[in-house]
């Protein structure tokens, strides 16, 4: 470069751009990447929550001789599924506080367990559902998932439940 007094040390304005939409690209596949593997945390979280839940289910129906009620509604179970699993009485409490998290379920200040994206977690005992499959005796749990619609556990629909949703019981 000393030899030729015109030339110039830099880059190009193609190559700039050249690199630029490179790193462009590459970030675009990287978070993209990332919101999918974001999404399957919360789901295998709220899953896990699942679990925690049916433990603590399986013993307040060991004290009380059967499941809470739900009275006929998913979200009124919602309430009342915490309500039961919050008390103190016979073995209770059945969760501790923060091992599932709550949000207001009707912004009324009714608490319900919440899944990852803060919706609550429906809630139904067989009887409000006339022991029908899946769960034929015991409860159904139905998180709206990662769209935030309820759609009943539908095989189609991207709720997280209870049940397998491809080979009901």
């Amino acid at each position: 470069m000393r030899n030729m007094p015109h030339a110039r040390a830099g880059f190009t304005l193609l190559e700039l751009l050249t690199v630029i939409t490179i790193i462009a690209v590459l970030s675009a596949a990287i978070f993209g990447t990332m919101g999918i593997v974001q999404k399957n945390a919360r789901i295998n979280l709220t899953k896990s929550h699942f679990q925690l839940l049916k433990s603590a289910l399986d013993r307040y129906a060991g004290d009380f001789d059967d499941y809470p009620p739900s009275d006929g509604d998913g979200l009124k179970g919602a309430q009342s599924l915490h309500a039961c699993l919050t008390t103190t009485k016979k073995g209770g409490p059945y969760l501790q506080p923060g091992d599932i998290p709550t949000c207001d379920s009707t912004g009324n200040g009714d608490t319900a367990f919440a899944d990852q994206w803060k919706h609550p977690i429906y809630y139904l005992h067989h009887h409000d559902y006339h022991n029908q499959v899946p769960n034929k005796r015991d409860f159904r749990l139905i998180s709206p998932g990662p769209n935030g619609q309820y759609e009943d556990g539908d095989k189609n629909s991207d709720d997280i439940v209870n049940w397998n949703k491809d080979k009901p019981e």
